[in-house]
């Protein structure tokens, strides 16, 4: 099968139509294979063939996707951002809560506080289950809050390995040995599964970053947003719509964690910079 600039335009066309995937010339070598690997998995004679398949095919769609997006992350990835989380955003969120929680007592209506924490484009897991842990290790009396912390991609595949809890001794990288010891339980010789306590406030499910705007669940629905190493597989309009999405995805007063590489200097939005000891983040202003 011959790959010409003609087939590789209809390829990069349909996926970015569906997805907001972004591939620039440099990546074109990859997409090129992963596309080979699947028509051959699927016995198709010609790219023109597998471009039909594709086009129509969910199922087979959503195979190419996860070759595309399966990616390494590990826990507690950019330490920096978590220790921003435990000393400066999770501070005033317990102060705030407890106040309305004052409030509703002096008013006789009972109330927990609450708090809804979004990984977006969370791969297998890592990253909101190192954010349940760094929770339910910052707040006291965890147990008295209503918490959740969600993790979305588009790779089911991935998501599979998420929800499982599952992960290699050789994967947890330089965690904090009391986070081993806390929140982990030995699952055999060479693997390790979450507690009950932490997969009990994590939950998964699948979305595709490019339908957040349609999403009417997600609107002013979270406290915090990681989406981290998301963006850089995006091009300048598809950034341009999904960090309007995500601002609308925060509650008034909500902060966004961004990668290091996606500082939204380059996009047009109403949240304001937050730097603390060099890390950058974002907040929607109250009344927002």
């Amino acid at each position: 099968m011959e790959f010409t600039t003609e087939n590789m335009i209809r390829f990069k066309n349909l996926i970015y139509s569906r997805t907001y995937l972004s591939f620039s010339w440099w990546r074109e070598d990859l997409l090129r294979s992963w596309i080979f690997q699947r028509a051959g998995a699927v016995h198709s004679r010609s790219l023109d063939g597998y471009y039909q398949l594709l086009s129509s095919d969910e199922k087979e769609f959503e195979q190419l996707i996860a070759l595309i997006t399966t990616r390494d992350t590990y826990f507690f990835r950019m330490p920096g951002h978590f220790q921003a989380l435990s000393e400066v955003v999770l501070p005033e969120i317990v102060e705030r809560e407890g106040a309305k929680v004052l409030r509703a007592r002096s008013g006789r209506e009972p109330q927990r506080m609450r708090l809804r924490v979004w990984s977006a484009g969370c791969a297998t897991g890592q990253e909101p289950y190192s954010l349940s842990m760094q929770i339910l290790d910052a707040i006291r009396y965890a147990k008295a809050w209503d918490i959740k912390v969600l993790g979305t991609d588009i790779n089911a595949d991935a998501l599979a390995v998420a929800e499982a809890g599952r992960y290699r001794v050789m994967g947890i990288g330089k965690m904090p040995a009391q986070f081993i010891e806390r929140y982990f339980e030995v699952s055999g010789l060479e693997e390790i599964r979450l507690s009950k306590e932490v997969r009990g406030i994590t939950e998964f499910r699948t979305l595709n970053l490019r339908n957040l705007s349609d999403r009417v669940e997600f609107k002013n629905a979270f406290d915090i947003i990681f989406c981290r190493n998301v963006m850089i597989y995006f091009d300048q309009p598809a950034q341009q719509r999904l960090v309007a999405a995500l601002g609308e995805a925060l509650i008034p007063g909500g902060y966004l964690f961004a990668g290091e590489g996606e500082v939204l200097r380059f996009t047009s939005h109403d949240l304001e910079v937050e730097e603390w000891r060099g890390n950058i983040f974002y907040r929607r202003a109250e009344g927002k």
